[in-house]
């Protein structure tokens, strides 16, 4: 089967759309979602509206992020960016106004199993929810213990806004390279996964991306040989200039001007 395997939205559907479009193009049979579909963003609810038929054909696993986490009243709004505080106060309130789309927000876990060997976490497998960021080998360490322990054969993340890999096999664990395939066409270089090995990878971003151009990024699982996996790496433009424009005219009106022009800039 092929996953399109995608995170930290962050309410941009202009970008989503891009991404989920870039999926269907590759044949992408089902989704993994690794959190954060609001925040930031101007479009928390349109974004979540294009993941609920997915989840309601039973196509889409998904856990949630810390900013779910947030506008769910689980972790303290100590130490989160102004930007973060305001675009999630307003979108709480958003929320209130729609069932449908809390009721979503209020379903996920924090890490899901998605097939037995596929795992899904926002930031940690071995501590979840717990807000860290990966940033070295050590910590990747602890997290393929936790991968094996599960029983597990590859756990994705988000929460870093960067696509990384590392493999645990014969020789320990390695950093694998990720350069992403950009525009159209399928990756030439996908990540292997042979039977044995584990993988922690980072999925990149949708929709606040930090690659060089700021392309949104998404990856593809195909787990179609059973014996070795692929990984097939992605990034695909999409209009900032409309999801700028969209962030002005939609949160202009309920965010400091000063919050609104540095989520342009990050876009």
């Amino acid at each position: 089967m092929r996953y399109l395997v995608f995170g930290d939205v962050h309410g941009n559907l202009t970008a989503l759309d891009a991404v989920l479009a870039a999926g269907r193009k590759r044949g992408v049979e089902g989704y993994l979602f690794v959190g954060d579909i609001i925040g930031y963003g101007p479009e928390p609810l349109e974004c979540i509206d294009r993941l609920l038929p997915l989840q309601e054909r039973g196509d889409l696993a998904w856990v949630v992020g810390n900013h779910e986490m947030l506008v769910r009243g689980e972790v303290d709004p100590t130490g989160y960016s102004d930007e973060a505080l305001e675009t999630l106060e307003w979108t709480k309130d958003q929320l209130e106004h729609n069932p449908r789309a809390k009721a979503f927000v209020d379903s996920g876990e924090l890490t899901v199993c998605a097939n037995g060997l596929i795992w899904l976490t926002h930031d940690s497998l071995a501590s979840p929810g717990s807000g860290g960021y990966h940033r070295s080998p050590r910590n990747a360490k602890s997290e393929l213990a936790c991968l094996r322990y599960s029983e597990g054969r590859v756990c994705f993340y988000g929460h870093t806004h960067s696509m990384r890999a590392e493999l645990y096999g014969e020789s320990g664990v390695m950093l694998a390279p990720m350069p992403a395939q950009p525009g159209d066409g399928l990756d030439p270089r996908p990540l292997r996964l042979r039977t044995g090995e584990l993988g922690w990878i980072g999925t990149g971003s949708v929709g606040l991306p930090t690659n060089r151009d700021r392309r949104a990024e998404f990856l593809i699982l195909d787990d179609t040989n059973a014996t070795t996996w692929s990984v097939e790496k992605y990034e695909v433009p999409y209009s900032r200039e409309t999801a700028r424009s969209r962030v002005r005219a939609i949160l202009g009106p309920e965010c400091r001007k000063s919050i609104v022009e540095q989520i342009c800039r990050w876009l």
